[in-house]
């Protein structure tokens, strides 16, 4: 067995195929995945060849100290693992990564769940929940000594602090590193302004705060939905996160904070509303179960600490 870069005289049609029928997964799932990889990153392509006989096919690609493995496939163990360190070695060539992660539908996810094991990485849960916007959102009910309003800039460092407090958790900063400490976060959320998850518009995302009587001329952000239209999903909005300081929980903040989110949606034209949770959050899940989002799909994020050079 070898690997090679997939070519034009040895095209990923038929291990493609064989990824979509092994997995069951329809035609759209397998185009979404390489759509990821072409329109944002400069992606490459492995195979693993045996006699001529193409065995499976990894696709990778890197940004800045991030890689990313878009999709591994390969029925035998070996060329799996074999294609898996491979795409590891090219990705950490031009120097060091802080990290390297791939996002998998949930039933792929699991069979390579003791491959992406063996090499270091954690898995973690997560679930894409969907409100579909064509009868009309309750209004929201804001709770007593708040009040809502769309995003300002010069909120951008309490919003940054905000994030920073709210995602403390190991999943959370397995997922997102950055928000470890509140300058990260800021970098996050600038990353965020300028378009990097979807087309951000300061009218669609919203901050809650607390009118406290010490301070009226500067209250304290409470919440925060940070919002975009979804890059892959025309014509949905997505939220990128909710978060409410532990000081303000237990109001109705975050409820609505969300139907807030989602009237604004709607109001500008939008069809629907996502969003992805991890599904261990379960206080998060019900309560957008109970504004009506229903799990659309389960997927599978795996993530691996720095790989030097």
């Amino acid at each position: 067995m070898e690997i090679v870069a997939a070519t034009p005289s040895r095209p990923l049609e038929a291990v493609l195929e064989d990824y979509r029928r092994h997995y069951g997964l329809g035609k759209d799932v397998v185009l979404n995945f390489l759509v990821e990889a072409l329109a944002s990153r400069r992606a490459q392509a492995l195979m693993a060849v045996e006699a001529g006989r193409p065995l499976g096919v990894v696709i990778f690609s890197r940004r800045g100290d991030e890689g990313r493995i878009h999709l591994l496939h390969a029925q035998s163990p070996d060329a799996r693992e074999a294609l898996l360190e491979r795409a590891e070695e090219e990705l950490a060539g031009p120097g060091t990564l802080a990290r390297l992660s791939s996002t998998l539908p949930f039933g792929v996810g699991e069979s390579l769940a003791e491959t992406f094991s063996r090499h270091g990485y954690r898995s973690i849960g997560r679930g894409r929940m969907v409100l579909p916007l064509e009868t009309p959102v309750p209004e929201a009910i804001v709770p007593a000594g708040y009040r809502l309003l769309p995003w300002q800039d010069d909120r951008l460092p309490d919003a940054a602090t905000l994030l920073q407090e709210v995602h403390a958790g190991p999943e959370d900063l397995a997922l997102y590193p950055d928000l470890a400490t509140v300058e990260g976060a800021e970098r996050l959320l600038r990353r965020c302004l300028e378009g990097e998850f979807g087309l951000f518009k300061s009218a669609l995302s919203f901050m809650a705060l607390a009118e406290e009587e010490h301070d009226p001329a500067r209250p304290r952000l409470a919440g925060l939905c940070l919002s975009v239209w979804h890059p892959g999903y025309p014509g949905q909005g997505f939220i990128l996160d909710l978060g409410v300081a532990a000081a303000h929980r237990r109001k109705g903040l975050g409820r609505a904070l969300v139907l807030t989110t989602a009237r604004a949606f709607a109001r500008a034209g939008a069809t629907a509303l996502g969003l992805a949770v991890n599904l261990s959050n379960r206080p998060a899940v019900s309560l957008y179960e109970s504004l009506g989002f229903h799990l659309e799909e389960r997927f599978l994020v795996f993530q691996r600490p720095a790989l030097p050079a």
